[in-house]
């Protein structure tokens, strides 16, 4: 155990961004299952606390090092405004909601159907005082509300997604069943929105190739509330969904949204100076159907 803590407290410390994955790499299997069982909950360099998983890939990234993604950080505190909601969809264990909850002070939906990662999740907002701001949703966002499967692989839960449509062998793991919602007709969101009285100034999105299902369902809050919006945009995920950078792009800028930033497999979209198109301006765009 004295090993593990001084090993956890090297690595913690390493100062540079550049060969920390590679320190990671060079630990043993046993060392990282010693490294599980350190006391929770984690203390992150921005000062949030997390609730992490055991043998899980990301959790022992937030163990060792403090910090994870850092420009996706910088960026959503950047274009997080504390007068509107910010939107985490795929949430995990919660180190945008909870960094931006406590930095910028804004109101937090954080979606994230996994059971055992929204109880860390939970946890960790309740740890971090932070209840009033952050209110987590356990379902998923598509095109249209029902049930589906979801898959979790067991050591790298931050991989977990819907399972495909086209290709169910896309992802490998445990598999259960989750509630989709289509974000502009889920009734608990709405409820929320009401409550607060405010609009969504942001939107940070990262679930594994369904983004654009997503979208889909959440078109009329685009089109009404504007926000900046921080997503994935990798196809090697995105294929799996019959889905595509090129599609992603194109309907984001029928919505009048740019790319402005591209970094990490994922981009930053700002809304134009130009009034967001109506309804019938929008191209028509296909719901992926769930089981009801």
């Amino acid at each position: 155990m004295f090993f593990a803590k001084l090993l956890i407290k090297f690595m913690y410390c390493w100062p540079f961004a550049t060969g920390r994955y590679r320190l990671f790499t060079l630990l043993s299997d046993e060392a990282k299952d010693q490294l599980d069982t350190l006391p929770q909950p984690v203390q992150m360099r921005t000062g949030v606390k997390l609730f992490v998983r055991p043998r899980d890939h990301l959790s022992r990234i937030f163990r060792y090092f403090g910090t994870y993604e850092p420009r996706t950080c910088r960026l959503l505190r950047e274009h997080a405004d504390p007068g509107k909601i910010f939107l985490d969809v795929g949430a995990n264990l919660g180190l945008h909601s909870l960094g931006v909850a406590k930095d910028v002070g804004c109101p937090v939906a954080a979606f994230e159907p996994g059971t055992k990662t929204a109880d860390c999740l939970e946890r960790s907002v309740e740890v971090n005082g932070l209840g009033s701001l952050v209110r987590v949703f356990r379902v998923a966002l598509a095109s249209e509300a029902g049930m589906a499967t979801f898959v979790e692989p067991p050591e790298h839960v931050g991989q977990s997604s819907l399972e495909s449509p086209t290709d169910p062998a896309h992802r490998d793991g445990e598999r259960f069943e989750v509630q989709v919602e289509a974000l502009d007709q889920f009734a608990a969101f709405n409820d929320y929105l009401e409550e607060t009285g405010m609009e969504v100034g942001l939107v940070k999105m990262d679930i594994e190739g369904a983004e654009e299902e997503a979208l889909k369902g959440m078109m009329e809050m685009l089109k009404t509330h504007r926000p900046a919006i921080i997503m994935e945009i990798y196809d090697g995920n995105l294929n799996g969904f019959d889905s595509s950078r090129k599609s992603i792009f194109a309907m984001l800028s029928s919505l009048g949204y740019e790319l402005t930033d591209e970094f990490d497999f994922n981009g930053l979209f700002l809304p134009t100076n130009a009034v967001a198109p109506s309804s019938d301006d929008v191209a028509e765009v296909t719901p992926v159907a769930v089981s009801a």
